[in-house]
């Protein structure tokens, strides 16, 4: 009877084989989570800086093009607010407010609800403008805007400001009543800075209501400031005249040309 043996070999990892497979696969783990960990804060981070630039691009555009299609900046002259007032051709939209309020800045035209221009998790810490008068041209505003994204992971967190100046882009129109919101409180010109030519194709009423078309009806003095001018009138045959008072309050006449 024939016997064979059979001599089987076994191979398997050492234990020095072992450790360094399971180093090298820790290392590998260790990588790869620290890259996902560095990719996960670029991208909140890159998230939070895209909804920051969008909103402030948003705002931005909307005062841009409201100022430029206003017939007047409202707001005063050289002092900053928090509140941008614009006055409109259309009466819809007149006035036309753009302002601070609670962290938002909101947009109101005419009697309309206000808008939320900017959203949660933007915040706005600051909103001011300050319009400049452009002596010989349009007015324009500067206004400057500070906001935050409000996140509780400090990688999420951003801060951004803008400054920007935008002027009107055409001459006042209108096309209803140019009226104060006070009586007798605001004035047409000033001393130092006068409009050159008034047209007017109806009456002129001074402190009351106008008469007739062309007509001057007032309810006070009206003064002239030294003594060679006076009152120019037409005779019936189209001379003119111009009326003027002597020392002893005697009239006088003498012959110009009819205006």
């Amino acid at each position: 009877m024939m016997r064979y043996n059979i001599s089987m070999s076994r191979k398997g990892f050492s234990l020095i084989e072992l450790l360094v497979y399971v180093a090298i696969f820790v290392m590998s783990s260790v990588f790869l989570v620290s890259m996902f960990i560095i990719f996960t804060r670029i991208h909140v981070r890159q998230s939070s800086l895209n909804e920051v630039n969008s909103q402030v691009s948003f705002v931005n555009d909307v005062i841009q093009r409201l100022v430029r299609s206003s017939s007047v900046i409202g707001t005063a002259a050289g002092a900053a607010t928090s509140t941008l007032t614009l006055r409109m051709a259309s009466s819809t939209v007149d006035p036309t407010l753009v302002y601070f309020e609670g962290g938002v800045i909101y947009l109101q035209e005419g009697e309309d609800e206000p808008i939320a221009l900017t959203s949660s998790p933007l915040a706005v810490d600051d909103f001011s403008v300050t319009k400049y008068e452009n002596e010989g041209g349009y007015s324009f505003v500067r206004f400057d805007l500070a906001v935050h994204y409000d996140a509780e992971s400090e990688g999420a967190k951003f801060r951004r400001t803008l400054s920007s100046a935008v002027s009107r882009a055409s001459a006042a129109t209108f096309d209803s009543s140019v009226l104060p919101n006070s009586s007798a409180s605001y004035d047409l010109g000033s001393a130092t800075k006068s409009w050159q030519n008034l047209y007017i194709s109806g009456g002129i009423g001074i402190g009351t209501q106008p008469v007739a078309a062309a007509g001057i009806k007032s309810a006070d003095d009206i003064a002239f400031t030294t003594s060679s001018v006076g009152l120019i009138l037409v005779a019936p045959n189209s001379s003119c005249y111009r009326l003027t008072v002597g020392n002893g309050g005697v009239f006088a006449t003498s012959s110009v040309s009819c205006p």
